[in-house]
């Protein structure tokens, strides 16, 4: 009896536990996490869909962490949903992450954790880039690129082209830059938009195109492009396509608001280049192009070469297939014997044009003549590399032989053209001549003694001779300063006889600016600057205005708008005279204030 008492106690404590241990893993039965894929198949640079979802009692979210060995984690939201059905409380929550594949291949979604329930693991197939599915639907959106040629030279051009063809409207669309080491990129025009067919199907295109010069022969890699936008999904909006490309719909984004968007990260294909050196034998400088010539224009034209005088030369040289920083600097090229060169800086321009970029530099120049007779201009000649015939070619500009005419009468020589200027200097092979000098061993010897005998015994005499004449010098001076009449001022240099180079280049001015010609004004105030500051000669007008006071900005704004307006005339060069003159008389004025300063001693010396 006691026996049976006891099993039943023992059954009863054993049905207890047991419904204990079910009561307390009921959650854990009740709760479940699943998994799926909105697609098992995509292309490589496409996106796709986790979906993770469950049910019954559950806390926390899952751990995406495994999923970061393949995958990149784009975007995630999370929605929850309850009901009430016959008394009992059934709850629910669903995660949708967006995941971008970093390889093609056949990938595997990892099983993923919540507390104690986990998925069950997912396979994906990452078709390589260009190979669509061929059991799948036309693919949405797709990336193309290509380079040519495959195999440039160093420093040449490669035309580097990106296309983005779309059957479905694109929002907040954003794409990367070409990226590649070892090599400038430059952007060839403006983004062009178009309609094109692939696989039967019509696709809205958005082509880009740049230009890549590769620095150093080898290879090199262009990275892949990549397209982020966000994408609606489909069958939600009844615009055409054209009108929703890229914001192309001024009411698409009130259709946006009732479209469900998924994010799209879309990567292209990258290519390798295997880039040439240097040919053996080509020219130095090294300049691969796919053109390039030399042209020259005068002010006056034609030229008319007198000593003193500049005359303007432009010298412009275009290419094509570079940059302009590519282009070399012709400024050491332009002068010669007797001809100084006073270059301005140079203007570059780098456009594009089609399929390529145009480069352009001009350099324009002041040259005056220091000496009459015939003068040759050398040749100017760019030697550069043509990258379609892969041969070396040469562009020239002819030497030129010129009249220069004499200086006007009354008009000094100018003195030589500096080395600085561009001028030969002499050479140490040169025979240097000089004066005879009387040597003190000579002296010594007899040889010379009679006259420096003769001299020292003058000399007393012709120092109080020089004391006296110096004295009357003086005297005279003041008198005449002192009779002077308030406010006279000596004549304004340009209408007197040029002295000096400076007195040249000032009268080509007043010329230019009486025949209304703002480009012969330009080089001929320039080449009075020069001579006016020989050590620090202004380059450019701006400098100039600079140095001859705020009265000189709005006349040299004037000239240079003209200087540079489409059309020619318009200037009135009379009108710019009357308001250079007494700047430029000003600034001599100063000059031979200071020359006097320095030659001539105070009468009274503070320190005395």
């Amino acid at each position: 009896m006691r026996g049976m008492t006891m099993h039943r106690i023992g059954g009863a404590t054993s049905a207890w536990i047991v419904a204990l241990w079910l009561l307390l893993s009921l959650p854990a039965l009740a709760a479940t996490l699943d998994a799926r894929l909105d697609r098992n198949r995509i292309s490589e640079g496409e996106t796709v869909m986790l979906m993770l979802s469950t049910s019954g009692d559950s806390d926390g979210a899952p751990d995406l962490a495994p999923l970061l060995q393949d995958f990149d984690v784009l975007n995630r939201s999370q929605s929850s949903s309850f009901s009430m059905i016959n008394g009992r409380t059934r709850s629910s929550r669903e995660w949708q992450v967006v995941l971008a594949p970093k390889r093609a291949g056949t990938l595997t979604v990892p099983a993923l954790h919540m507390g104690a329930v986990s998925s069950r693991p997912l396979t994906l197939e990452v078709l390589p880039p260009g190979q669509a599915d061929p059991n799948g639907p036309p693919q949405p959106v797709r990336i193309e690129t290509e380079a040519t040629p495959e195999r440039p030279y160093v420093q040449g051009k490669v035309v580097y082209t990106v296309r983005v063809l779309t059957r479905v409207p694109l929002r907040q669309p954003q794409l990367t830059e070409p990226v590649a080491a070892g090599a400038i990129v430059e952007r060839l025009g403006d983004e062009r938009q178009y309609e094109s067919q692939r696989d039967g199907q019509t696709y809205h295109v958005i082509e880009r195109r740049y230009a890549l010069f590769p620095q150093r022969s080898g290879t090199l890699e262009i990275e892949a492009p990549v397209l982020s936008a966000q994408v609606a999904e489909p069958g939600k909006s009844r615009n055409s396509l054209r009108d929703r490309m890229f914001g192309g719909d001024p009411f698409a984004g009130m259709g946006s608001m009732f479209e469900q968007l998924r994010p799209l990260r879309l990567r292209g294909r990258s290519l390798t280049l295997e880039v040439q050196p240097q040919p053996a034998g080509s020219p130095s400088p090294w300049l691969p192009a796919e053109s390039l010539t030399l042209n020259e224009t005068w002010a006056p034209n034609p030229p008319t070469f007198r000593v003193g005088e500049p005359v303007t030369r432009t010298v412009v040289i275009t290419a094509q297939g570079v940059t302009a920083s590519q282009l070399p600097d012709l400024s050491g090229r332009l002068a010669a014997d007797g001809i100084s060169a006073y270059p301005d800086q140079p203007l570059s321009e780098t456009r594009a044009d089609g399929d390529t970029l145009v480069a352009q530099k001009v350099l324009r120049s002041a040259l005056v003549p220091s000496v009459a007779g015939e003068l040759e201009l050398p040749a100017i000649e760019v030697t550069w590399w043509d990258s379609d015939s892969g041969q070396a070619r040469t562009a020239r500009l002819p030497a030129r032989t010129i009249e220069v005419a004499p200086a006007p009468p009354g008009a000094a020589s100018p003195p030589p053209a500096s080395p600085a200027r561009g001028m030969p200097s002499r050479t140490a092979d040169e025979p240097v001549t000089e004066r005879p000098a009387v040597s003190v061993q000579a002296a010594a010897d007899g040889t010379a003694a009679g006259p420096v005998v003769g001299i020292a015994g003058l000399w007393p005499y012709l120092a109080v001779l020089f004391g006296l004449a110096w004295l009357v010098t003086l005297l005279l001076w003041w008198r005449a300063r002192s009779r002077r009449p308030a406010g006279t001022e000596p004549q304004p240099a340009a209408r007197t006889a040029p002295r000096t180079v400076a007195g040249a280049s000032l009268a080509g001015f007043e010329r230019a600016c009486r025949a209304n010609d703002p480009r012969a004004a330009r080089s001929a105030l320039l080449a009075w600057a020069a001579a006016r500051w020989p050590h620090d000669p202004p380059q450019r007008l701006e400098q100039l205005a600079q140095r001859l006071g705020t009265d000189a900005v709005p006349l040299v704004h004037e000239m240079d708008r003209h200087l540079y307006a489409d059309g020619a005339g318009g200037w009135d060069g009379a009108q710019a005279w009357q308001g250079f003159e007494p700047l430029l008389e000003r600034a001599q004025r100063d000059q031979r204030v200071r020359h006097d300063r320095d030659a001539l001693p105070p009468l009274y010396p503070r320190d005395a």
